[in-house]
């Protein structure tokens, strides 16, 4: 086979609910066009809500919310780490995109999502703050409604092709991307001078508690590959360090749905069914808590339902058994679970990730989408508008397709690019070995030590070790990887996205000597707020003279708005004294027998292992 070249106007890669939106509106903005959207599966099903979704968790709509209101919650959840113009168009936006869904689903007001009795949609309390921003949503279908959309708007759609490199041109600016079809193995150069990077967050990072590589809380696919593109193609990274400790349903190790019951009156509780913390929101302080939990002998912890109305648990199987995981309702079953009991619902903090959606971390964008490369955008849990959620996704999805779409009509054709085959040569290496490391075995590895290194609270001896792990995966592992087929040689991309992700989370996190967001960058070198470190990004990026990667700090735009810049809650004092322990005899440092065996056989005995009796300086 030889390269498949194509032209576009605008490539959007990835194509889940940023994706969508990103395509739809490139295509309303200019008909004319040529829009490409790429994906490790089809549309229909793809991305982090393939099967659906059951709320838009942070929304300003008439009689709720407004758009400041938006920003006072993420100025605190982000204890002021952000850039408070892309809170305030999330706020802003966020009407337009319930609209845009009921059109794209062809549902009605108060079908797709709840009305009160003044005809506005109603929202209810969810956030550490007394504005009620959170939007439930019947959203089974609202996948299907956006790939129908994008393909009756006549975009090029490349099901179950990724794409895994950018292409720049001699000016660093975009220039496209190279990609493959996972099955077929075809592969193609697309040249467009825009490109969107909608292709989620690093959900496999590290590895979950059962053991299972893709049971995971975000969809499978997402391995951190947009990270690691812009990365590499130059652009910025922002708040790395700032990891999402997930509080999920023990052993099935999916969504514990916390937001879904919490909004409905449900609640946390510890082993001994008391409440542990004020709020269920998905911030620092609320992990920080749960840590305590367990480290005072209180765990484990549970969502705990029975108190609710009949009614309202029937409606709760509903979502959960149905949107969130079909197979949770069976999960349940054969364990005996029923949510009237109080403790059928058990969490843990299963994994970590690095998702904007959920928590900070992502590509630096402005409230365009504008990355740090001219031409490339970024929207979804890959860019770094902190605590977005899915309503982000819509609202700069949206917003990325017309910047985009604007963008390429006025930027002149893309230059000069790498050669398309010697990428194809370089990224089929572990498909033309005879034999090799299996890419099960290399993705555990880099995962597990993921797990084991920089899992909160952070030791930095510990993440100094990551660094030389990752290191040394990429001297030893990653060039012997074999896969047999197209399927397995994308996981050998995604491995080394990984492995990208872990060497940043873990420069970025020895780099902000301060502890913030609560478990998420708990430091226990430096168990404390900075104020130097206030409305402070580290940034991460690729120096383009050494090609090695470095961390500045830099500080976020001036604020607009005077919000709180911090949750309540403070960083334990930690007194681990166990007393002095048993001292027994100290033993002699030259072993005799051991000497007279190594003479016997004839070995040369250096005097730095068998140093003369006495010389204690030599010793």
């Amino acid at each position: 086979m030889s390269v498949i070249k194509m032209e576009a106007d605008v490539i959007v890669m990835g194509g889940g609910s940023a994706g969508t939106f990103a395509a739809i509106k490139a295509k309303e903005t200019n008909p004319n066009c040529r829009v490409v959207v790429l994906d490790k599966g089809p549309i229909e099903t793809s991305g982090a809500i393939g099967r659906g979704m059951d709320a838009l968790n942070i929304v300003s709509v008439p009689g709720y919310g407004t758009p400041e209101d938006v920003v006072e919650a993420l100025t605190k959840v982000t204890e002021g780490v952000l850039d408070q113009e892309c809170a305030y168009v999330l706020g802003r936006d966020s009407l337009a995109v319930i609209k845009d869904l009921e059109k794209y689903t062809d549902r009605k007001p108060g079908d797709l999502f709840p009305l009160d009795k003044n005809g506005n949609y109603k929202c209810s309390y969810l956030h550490p703050t007394n504005k009620a921003l959170y939007l439930a949503m019947d959203g089974e279908d609202i996948k299907r409604g956006l790939a129908r959309e994008v393909r009756r708007l006549g975009c090029t759609v490349l099901d179950r092709t990724p794409a895994c490199r950018l292409l720049t041109d001699e000016n660093g600016k975009i220039a496209g991307c190279f990609a493959f079809n996972i099955r077929t193995g075809h592969y193609f150069e697309i040249k467009a001078p825009a490109v969107i990077l909608t292709a989620g967050c690093v959900g496999k990072f590290g590895m979950p508690r059962d053991g299972y590589l893709s049971g995971i809380y975000e969809f499978p696919g997402n391995t951190g590959d947009a990270f690691a593109m812009a990365y590499h193609a130059g652009a910025d990274l922002v708040n790395m360090e700032c990891f999402q400790t997930n509080l999920l349903m023990k052993d099935f190790n999916g969504p514990a749905c916390g937001y879904v019951v919490i909004p409905r009156g449900g609640y946390g509780v510890n082993a001994l069914g008391q409440r542990y913390w004020s709020h269920g929101y998905w911030s620092g302080d609320m992990f920080l808590a749960v840590w305590r939990e367990f480290m005072e002998g209180r765990g484990p912890v549970y969502l705990k339902l029975d108190h609710l109305p009949e009614a309202t648990l029937k409606g709760l199987e509903k979502i959960l058994w149905g949107t969130e995981r079909t197979v949770r309702g069976q999960f349940h079953k054969q364990r005996n679970e029923d949510y009237h009991c109080w403790d059928s619902v058990e969490q843990g903090m299963e994994e970590i990730t690095l998702c904007s959606g959920h928590s900070d971390s992502g590509i630096l964008v402005n409230k365009d989408t504008e990355t740090t490369v001219p031409g490339l955008f970024a929207a979804g849990d890959c860019a770094a508008v902190p605590q977005q959620y899915l309503t982000g996704a819509f609202v700069f999805g949206r917003i990325a397709g017309r910047m985009a779409a604007e963008y390429a009509a006025k930027a002149a054709k893309p230059g000069k690019t790498e050669d398309p085959e010697k990428i194809w040569d370089e990224v089929t290496i572990p498909l033309k070995k005879d034999n090799g490391l299996p890419i099960d075995l290399v993705e555990t590895k880099i995962r597990t030590k993921i797990s084991q290194y920089l899992t909160p609270p952070k030791s930095d001896p510990l993440m100094h070790k990551m660094l030389w792990w990752t290191e040394r995966i990429r001297r030893e592992d990653l060039p012997e990887i074999n896969v047999c087929d197209y399927h397995d040689l994308i996981r050998a991309t995604e491995v080394q996205s990984i492995t990208d992700c872990a060497e940043m989370a873990a420069k970025a996190s020895l780099f902000r000597d301060e502890s913030r967001w609560g478990l998420s960058h708990y430091r226990l070198a430096c168990p404390k707020r900075e104020s130097k470190w206030d409305a402070t990004y580290v940034i991460v990026r690729k120096n383009q003279s050494s090609g090695e990667m470095e961390c500045v700090a830099q500080k976020c735009p001036p604020y607009k708005w005077n919000f709180p810049t911090r949750l309540e809650y403070e960083y334990p004092e930690m007194k681990l004294d166990i007393g002095q322990g048993f001292h027994h005899p100290e033993n002699e440092h030259v072993d005799p027998w051991m000497e007279e065996k190594y003479n016997r056989e004839g070995m040369d005995i250096p005097k730095r292992i068998f140093p003369k009796k006495g010389n204690k300086k030599e010793a």
